[in-house]
């Protein structure tokens, strides 16, 4: 097993599921680029609660940055051409609209410290 962190954009909306004995995961579809340019085609799923939500609150054309385990997935097209992908497993799924709101309550921290610093007695 791989541990990766993967950034791309989602080809389909994600897919809430349910296994057979009643455990929750979502699975999406993830395009990104090789270092040469060409592109890698991610199979995720997501078993855990915080990742299954995130993934499942996006849409196709969505950016998105998945930290999990992966392995190589080869496969066959119809007309005999050889594919390589990977398959991951994502622990984390990071999204533009999260790290906005981090850095919102990041700052929003940083004001209230900062005024906690200004309101003290100065005697």
């Amino acid at each position: 097993m791989l541990s990766v962190l993967i950034e791309g954009t989602l080809t389909a909306d994600p897919v809430a599921r349910t296994g057979a004995k009643g455990n929750a995961f979502t699975t999406a579809q993830l395009r990104t680029a090789s270092e040469d340019g060409e592109t890698v085609w991610c199979s995720v799923i997501a078993f855990s609660v915080s990742a299954a939500d995130a993934l499942a609150k996006l849409t196709a054309g969505d950016a998105v940055a998945i930290a999990g385990s992966a392995a190589l997935h080869h496969w066959e097209k119809q007309n005999g051409e050889h594919r390589v992908g990977l398959r991951v497993t994502a622990a984390k799924v990071l999204t533009v609209y999260d790290a906005a709101q981090r850095r919102k309550a990041a700052s929003t921290r940083k004001s209230a410290a900062r005024d906690a610093d200004d309101d003290g007695d100065d005697r």
